[in-house]
């Protein structure tokens, strides 16, 4: 899980860049665990987050069937502008 989600934070969210400052670098890492947590729609959940099925929410492949091809057609859209803000210099 933990190779998992460096790979998500390395390609989603850092995208090659570099902090400048220990703080900088902390700062993002909260914004990203932020995003991870509650703004990312793995397919894998079926349109939820992670938060809503870690508090309780079953993932239903069928009845999140619209949110599912929502969240595909504007996951590019909200990643490129989150990656856009990750890092400020």
């Amino acid at each position: 899980m933990a190779e998992s989600t460096h790979s998500i934070y390395k390609t989603e969210f850092l995208k090659r860049q570099i902090s400048r400052t220990v703080k900088n670098h902390l700062d993002s890492l909260k914004r990203f665990i932020h995003y991870y947590n509650y703004e990312r729609h793995p397919a894998d959940l079926y349109g939820l987050t992670t938060m809503e099925v870690i508090n309780g929410k079953i993932p239903d492949k069928d009845y999140f069937k619209n949110q599912i091809a929502e969240a595909k057609l504007n996951g590019v859209t909200t990643n490129k502008a989150f990656n856009k803000y990750a890092f400020v210099r």
